[in-house]
């Protein structure tokens, strides 16, 4: 008998250990708001984005039609009509969205974040500040890049520079292109000879460049804070007004940016930051399933991959955009369900090793 108690009594300690270790997650739909899959840029957001999403359990559903303020909120709207219990979105097209969005959330109960986004607008801030359905933000240290980005490029030979922007009034570029005056009024020995809005299309670009040469032939650098799949188009504007040698500094990858590094026609480029897509779906799942990893509103700053080279670029290509760059069991630590022990403080250390090198060093190779 006391045999047979000693066995039962092991067994139920096994039972315990086993469920300890087991989540019981809540079946969900997450809603992700963009502008497709075409670009590079576009489609490694929305896979980094299922990492997380399929790996607690979930559902990703995207909608690939916010691609204006209004279309950014008729696509939550669809998300939402679609039985998304979670959605996220960019504010790459303005913050007019912000408090329409904040609206249908509070009214239908449903979770939302913001990737690669920090709001500028302080009556917008304020407005979703009460708001219990809206959990946080991701972005990245974008002061820090554009600086980076403009001192490589001068260290290339850049003296006369265009700045290029997507907008105005968005903090992810404005924030880009202030790192990038930072280095240049620290530095010297640069001039601007033009600070420019350009529509993201090849065109518009190639439109932007051929008059600014026009104006300035003297033109040996181009800084584009974001619409990194027009590179092309400048690189060949540049070539078109017989200049061989320049600097061209991006953000936002490009398909094209391995010819281009083998072309000698890029300098540097900022991206892999489709985690903002990742991390910003694990901060909302946390919650949803009754495990927030903060009472406040969340702030997670993601790296960038920046790339310099061709070698760099293969790195990326085999590592991230063609690799998984983590497995479901690493997805899963980022989920209090499964790492009880998990604050946002680790959260966001964790995130910060955002690297060729830290992908590297998870797969063993």
């Amino acid at each position: 008998m006391r045999k047979f108690i000693a066995l039962l009594l092991a067994v139920m300690m096994l039972i315990s250990v086993c469920a300890i270790g087991t989540a019981e997650v809540k079946p969900f739909k997450y809603g992700f708001a963009c502008w497709g899959t075409a670009d590079e840029h576009g489609r490694t957001l929305n896979k980094a984005g299922r990492w997380a999403v399929e790996a607690a359990g979930g559902e990703w559903v995207m909608d690939a039609t916010a691609l204006s303020a209004e279309s950014t909120v008729a696509a939550i709207e669809n998300l939402i009509a679609a039985g998304c219990q979670m959605v996220s979105f960019c504010t790459y097209a303005g913050e007019a969205s912000v408090p329409t969005i904040s609206d249908i959330c509070r009214e239908k109960g449903v979770y939302w974040t913001m990737w690669d986004t920090v709001i500028a607008d302080p009556e917008v801030a304020e407005y979703i500040a009460d708001d219990p359905y809206y959990l946080g933000c991701t972005s990245e240290d974008n002061i820090t890049s554009g600086y980076n980005t403009m001192k490589a490029m001068a260290e290339a030979g850049c003296t006369n520079v265009l700045i290029c922007r997507y907008g105005m009034n968005i903090p992810t570029c404005d924030d880009r292109c202030t790192g990038a005056m930072n280095y240049i009024n620290e530095a010297g020995g640069i001039t601007v000879v033009d600070d420019m809005i350009v529509n993201a299309d090849a065109e518009s670009y190639k439109n932007a460049i051929a008059n600014t040469l026009l104006a300035h032939p003297e033109l040996d650098g181009i800084f584009m804070a974001g619409a990194g799949q027009n590179l092309t188009a400048v690189a060949e504007a540049m070539h078109a007004g017989g200049k061989d040698k320049f600097a061209l500094g991006v953000f936002d990858y490009s398909d094209a940016m391995g010819d281009a590094f083998q072309k000698g026609d890029l300098t540097i480029i900022n991206g892999g930051h489709m985690i903002t897509a990742t991390f910003s779906a694990l901060m909302a799942i946390n919650t949803y399933f009754g495990t927030p990893l903060s009472e406040e509103k969340m702030h997670v700053i993601i790296p960038y991959l920046t790339l310099s080279s061709y070698e760099d670029y293969e790195a990326y290509l085999k590592y991230a955009s063609e690799g998984d760059a983590y497995t479901a069991d690493e997805m899963k630590q980022f989920l209090k369900e499964y790492n009880p022990d998990l604050t946002l403080e680790s959260f966001q250390e964790q995130v910060s090793n955002w690297s060729v090198a830290d992908i590297q060093k998870r797969l063993g190779e």
